[in-house]
């Protein structure tokens, strides 16, 4: 049996060079942490600032400088870039020349937004090899989510089907479907995604087995908990809390009008932590308070004033870091039952499933939060399990080097 091998360089890919969403999130404080256990980092980046623990860290990064989609309007050209980002392939050559394919990974984060997947087929091509965290459904899927924002609900067609591609299910309009389903086959034709990359890590059973039948037979996954910054405290006294809390944002496919609607019903009070399209709607409800987004410190002061977190999401989702938040606290969950953050809730133990969609479920749910004994012990529940393994940084950062060892040891999927 062949001993596993060490790595030495890191080159992380990913959007943005600052904190803009849960992938950008990991893949800062991914790079920052393997720096500071003494490995090689190189951050490579298509939109900046470069944000203040990067440059504070020992590691290298190259940010190109660039506009992400979101501004095609003043940048037309834009468009090209995010189907093909030349640019970032000419970096990611020049960051390879002297590296050892032996002893480098390639991990990509974020890539649709500016990035787009050439540097993936520059390092395969080379024999390097690459790493993906699933955070999403873009592998597959060209709107990302796996889910229907037209009908509301998650999408059970066969992604790049004729059905796919003729379904207007974007956000938006039809022409922007089709423009993530250009990109999509230029990821999957030109960049060699996901085609070319057989080692994934999987933040949870459910999003893993959505995205199997598309990703390479021959795929590994390795599943690992994203990062949680947790410091062990004392379990908040839930019982003794009013308030219900929601943390995200308020966008329709999270559940927000289905979750007002039973707020109303159930009499109970709710804090919600975040900002969206919905914020009016939610304002408008008497027993809801909306405070905006709050820095991660303030989020974690709501979360220990709540009585239970609830996370209704429509859609699949693919780990739902604020409910490993809210159980670091000794706060239960009321999850909806499509969701990945259900696997980490044992129904009627540290939180309770409601069935995704169905308000009537969801008051149930609600109205057992009513009980202190119940609300205390399922509270002390979830501290229990989330502190028995804890996603903290430096466990995460291990199981992170072990799963990079095993990629560069792994002669099968070469």
């Amino acid at each position: 049996m062949m001993s596993q091998m060490s790595p030495k360089t890191v080159i992380v890919l990913n959007d943005y060079c600052y904190v803009n969403g849960g992938a950008s999130r990991i893949a800062v404080d991914e790079a920052v942490g393997l720096a500071a256990q003494g490995l090689q980092v190189i951050f490579i980046g298509a939109v900046g600032p470069i944000c203040d623990e990067l440059k504070a860290a020992p590691l290298q990064v190259i940010c190109l400088d660039q506009t992400e989609l979101i501004n095609v309007l003043r940048s037309p050209l834009v468009a090209l870039q995010g189907l093909w980002n030349h640019k970032a392939g000419q970096a990611m050559r020049r960051v390879l020349a002297p590296l050892d394919p032996a002893q480098t990974v390639v991990h990509l984060h974020g890539y649709t937004k500016a990035l787009s997947t050439s540097p993936v087929r520059v390092a395969s091509g080379r024999g390097f090899r690459v790493i993906c965290t699933l955070h999403d459904f873009f592998p597959a899927c060209p709107n990302g989510g796996q889910f229907d924002y037209v009908e509301n609900r998650p999408c059970t067609r066969v992604c790049l089907s004729v059905s796919c591609i003729t379904r207007n299910c974007d956000k938006r309009k039809y022409v922007h479907k089709l423009y993530r389903v250009a990109r999509s086959l230029a990821q999957k034709y030109l960049g060699g995604f996901p085609g070319r990359v057989f080692h994934y890590i999987s933040l949870s059973n459910r999003s893993a087995a959505l995205l199997q039948p598309y990703l390479p037979a021959q795929a590994r996954y390795y599943p690992l908990e994203n990062l949680i910054e947790a410091q062990p405290a004392p379990a908040a006294d839930v019982a003794a809390n009013r308030d219900l809390v929601i943390v995200g944002r308020l966008d329709p496919e999270k559940g927000i009008e289905l979750l007002l609607k039973a707020v109303v019903k159930a009499g109970v009070t709710l804090t919600m932590v975040g900002d969206g399209p919905l914020r009016a709607m939610a304002e408008a409800v008497p027993q809801v308070r909306v405070t905006g987004w709050l820095p991660i410190a303030k989020v974690k002061d709501e979360l220990r004033k709540a009585r239970a977190l609830v996370f209704p999401s429509l859609w699949y989702e693919t780990f739902g870091l604020v409910i490993g938040e809210a159980a670091s606290c000794g706060v239960p969950a009321i999850v909806s039952d499509v969701t990945a953050a259900a696997e980490r809730v044992q129904d009627g133990v540290q939180g309770w499933h409601m069935r995704s969609g169905d308000l009537d479920d969801l008051v149930r749910c609600l109205e057992l939060t009513k009980d202190d004994a119940r609300v205390r012990a399922a509270g002390q529940a979830a501290y229990d399990a989330f502190w028995k393994h804890p996603p903290t940084r430096d466990n995460h950062l291990r199981g992170l080097i072990e799963i990079y060892g095993k990629v560069l040891s792994d002669q099968g999927a070469a």
